[in-house]
């Protein structure tokens, strides 16, 4: 990859994993370091790169994304998605970040991008080889977290979803292109809506559920319908007494 600063990675070279599935216990393996961590087929999640040392277009990448961590985020109730991006991958992102191997799902088309935040130099470098519309680059901020990341987007009326780019720790040699945030439309197509990636991390502009319906305004109370009088019962006519018979004469 011509262009790439030599001490910048262009494609990381650490693995992600997600201990518990959970954003807040991310660790990044170097390539052949011992995870510590163990899948549910009892095989040892390994990180490998195809070139050693892994360096330039070489991803590090994990031996099964699922048992990564791959999956809705526990440290906020599944709002974010953990190994994935919303969407198709952007293009820039399939520039300098690797993906991984095994069976990948795929979103059912692209979302389209309002804003890519990052790193200026690694902005630069995307829009020179035409990976980033040109008005859409933003180096005011490099997100340090997916929680930054949401909170560009929650800010940005034309943003619905994000997707952030999480392979490698903040401040390493991935810097770069580590804290690419994707401001990104809501999908138009039915289908998933999300693609496996190793190390992004997506969502919702906000985790916030939706506001509840109002409850309406409690109006006067109805007036009783007035109670009608009882109707009187019928006076029974008297049955006059019967006369004895008279008594014939002697």
């Amino acid at each position: 990859m011509t262009g790439a600063p030599a001490s910048r990675a262009a494609w990381s070279w650490q693995c992600t994993m997600y201990t518990g599935t959970s954003s807040a216990a991310a660790v990044y393996v170097d390539p052949g370091a011992d995870s510590g961590l163990t899948c549910s087929d009892g095989s040892a999640l390994t990180c490998s790169c195809s070139a050693d040392p892994c360096v330039g277009m070489n991803a590090a990448l994990p031996s099964d994304l699922v048992c990564a961590g791959a999956g809705p985020d526990a440290s906020n109730d599944g709002c974010f998605s953990l190994h994935h991006a919303y969407g198709t991958p952007p293009t820039a992102l399939t520039l300098v970040a690797g993906r991984g191997s095994g069976t990948l799902a795929d979103a059912c088309g692209a979302a389209g991008i309002v804003k890519v935040y990052g790193h200026a130099g690694g902005l630069d470098l995307l829009m020179s080889w035409g990976a980033i519309e040109a008005g859409r680059n933003d180096s005011s901020m490099v997100p340090a977290s997916a929680a930054e990341c949401q909170d560009l987007c929650d800010s940005d009326s034309a943003c619905k979803f994000f997707t952030f780019n999480d392979q490698g720790p903040s401040g390493g040699n991935y810097g770069y292109f580590r804290g690419l945030c994707f401001l990104q439309e809501e999908l138009s197509c039915e289908g998933d809506a999300f693609s496996h990636y190793h190390g992004m991390i997506s969502g919702p502009a906000s985790c916030s559920s939706s506001d509840p319906a109002p409850t309406p305004a409690a109006g006067p109370a109805p007036t009783p319908a007035p109670t009608p009088a009882p109707t009187p019962a019928p006076t029974p006519v008297p049955t006059p007494a019967a006369s004895p018979a008279p008594t014939p004469a002697p």
